[in-house]
């Protein structure tokens, strides 16, 4: 269903001061054209393992490949990230080649466990970016708050070795009636754009933020700054979410509408994707362009509610039901190598739940602008 898109926020939690969604210079100039797409068939199977539930996808310069990694909470395989090399060019989207896995490391140095019997896991991948130094990656686990798992962000090595921990302020800590929703913690991570620092944004709002995005209003998501030398957060700031896209059938059934990757393009601004689900309905993807430039520092807040604070701008880019396939449940992105026509390529790729009902599908686009697009470097 496609909706207008303005200034128009519900007082949902607290007092917001609004920031007016006007466009930026960046979002007039710039131009996605959808290029094509590939699935990987379900239940690909690579040396023993099931591929699938791919819910991150970064690039890797010097070598040209892709690295994805899959929210196996350990229940098929170990936790584990993948290599991929994607064969494309401004005109095609021709093929792809999964060409090595790796199984990331608990401090001990094994592999996480399976789940225990009663469901309860020690953890859930969602994020994965590889570090500016090009010998290490950073990746979160949203943590299982049903059983009182603590989300974490982490470093390991380029094979899957254990490095160390950032920080996570104790706002984000399970706790009563406080801290991360289950299944709605650290879902995305960015690269900076001065290269020092990564952005991590949680999927849904903090417990005591307030309420979760219904079809009757938005809610606010925090996006965390952390410093790469020292792991500590520096700065957190305010995203608004719009409401989920349609109610679920029957009324009260499963709806969610969040963060669920996003994208330095400047020192401010970043591409966010937002899906949003609901039971009956189905399924929405819509790529935004938020500024963070006059939105609040809100790092010293462990509540959202009843104080004054400015959320990000934002502006509609691209809405995935428009590009006539069916979109799937997109969860990553990222850039990936410059055409020849100088845009920059940009790849989306789902998280298939390993059901059978959905796909692992890979989108690429040719993003174009008259201000410079990061390129990655080392």
């Amino acid at each position: 269903m496609q909706f207008s898109f303005g200034v128009c926020l519900k007082l949902f939690s607290g007092t917001i001061l609004a920031a007016v969604m006007t466009s930026s210079a960046l979002a007039e100039e710039m131009t996605i054209d959808f290029i094509g797409q590939r699935i990987i068939p379900h239940e690909y199977s690579y040396k023993d393992t099931i591929v699938g539930g791919l819910s991150a996808i970064d690039y890797d310069p010097e070598t040209n490949r892709f690295v994805a990694i899959c929210d196996d909470r350990s229940s098929k395989n170990p936790a584990r990230f993948y290599e991929l090399n994607l064969i494309y060019d401004q005109n095609s989207f021709q093929g792809w080649q999964i060409t090595d896995v790796n199984f990331m490391k608990q401090p001990d140095g094994t592999v996480f466990p399976k789940p225990e019997i009663m469901g309860k896991s020690l953890v859930d991948p969602e994020a994965l970016k590889l570090s500016p130094t090009g010998d290490s990656y950073f990746w979160t686990s949203e943590g299982h708050a049903k059983y009182g798992v603590n989300p974490f962000i982490r470093e390991m090595g380029p094979h899957g070795g254990y490095r160390r921990d950032f920080a996570v302020p104790d706002k984000y800590l399970v706790a009563e009636n406080k801290g991360i929703r289950n299944n709605l913690a650290f879902e995305a991570m960015t690269l900076n754009h001065d290269r020092q620092s990564i952005t991590v944004s949680i999927e849904g709002p903090l417990i005591q933020d307030g309420p979760e995005a219904t079809v009757d209003h938005g809610a606010d998501v925090r996006f965390l700054r952390l410093n790469i030398a020292t792991g500590q957060p520096t700065h957190e700031y305010v995203y608004p979410v719009e409401p989920v896209h349609g109610e679920a059938l029957p009324i009260g059934n499963f709806s969610v509408n969040g963060v669920v990757d996003i994208l330095a393009v400047s020192d401010t601004e970043y591409l966010v994707v937002e899906r949003s689900f609901s039971a009956g309905v189905g399924l929405s993807v819509r790529l935004y362009l938020a500024d963070f430039a006059g939105a609040t520092d809100v790092l010293a807040l462990d509540s959202l509610k009843d104080v004054p604070y400015k959320v990000a701008s934002k502006r509609l880019l691209l809405d995935l039901g428009t590009l006539g396939i069916a979109i799937d449940n997109i969860e990553g992105m990222t850039f990936g190598k410059t055409l020849k026509d100088g845009r920059r390529s940009l790849i989306m790729i789902s998280d298939d739940n390993f059901r059978s009902a959905q796909v692992t599908q890979m989108l690429l686009f040719a993003v174009g602008s008259k201000t410079p697009l990061p390129q990655h470097q080392k």
